[in-house]
């Protein structure tokens, strides 16, 4: 099963880590989908995050929308380069009160520096997950 992005519904997903508190909401992460992946020859790191808005009043904006009346938050997945500096978005999302996506943002591969404390702790998290997958396959491996 999918996790996260991607999945048709993400009340589904297994797991989820608060990281913290971004501009309208709080931020967690679905420790699941991280991974390292190699692309053109260049290591980057690739976790789904999503950001639930607690912000009544861009709730309010946000919902004016068409088909956007259930809107409670953003699911991204999010590539950041190796030294953590940059990253981009593959794939975003609006999500609705039941976990399902009602708005298909599309994707930014526009690679941009983070300028948002919130996107380092999201890469940060996503870091210590890496370590703790390798040393359980570290470990199995014995």
């Amino acid at each position: 099963m999918t996790y996260g992005v991607g999945s048709n519904n993400v009340a589904e997903a297994a797991t989820e880590q608060r990281i913290g508190n971004s501009d309208y909401g709080i931020m967690y992460i679905y420790p699941d989908t991280v991974e390292a992946v190699k692309k053109d020859g260049r290591y980057y790191v690739v976790v789904s995050a999503e950001d639930r808005y607690t912000d009544k009043q861009f709730l309010a904006e946000l919902r004016q929308g068409e088909n956007m009346q259930n809107v409670v938050s953003t699911l991204c997945l999010y590539m950041f380069t190796n030294d953590g500096r940059f990253y981009c978005m593959p794939q975003r999302y609006l999500i609705d009160n039941e976990g399902k996506v009602c708005v298909d943002l599309g994707s930014d591969m526009q690679f941009r520096g983070i300028d948002e404390k919130i996107l380092t702790q999201v890469y940060t998290a996503s870091l210590k997950v890496l370590e703790s997958k390798q040393r359980f396959q570290k470990m199995m491996k014995r």
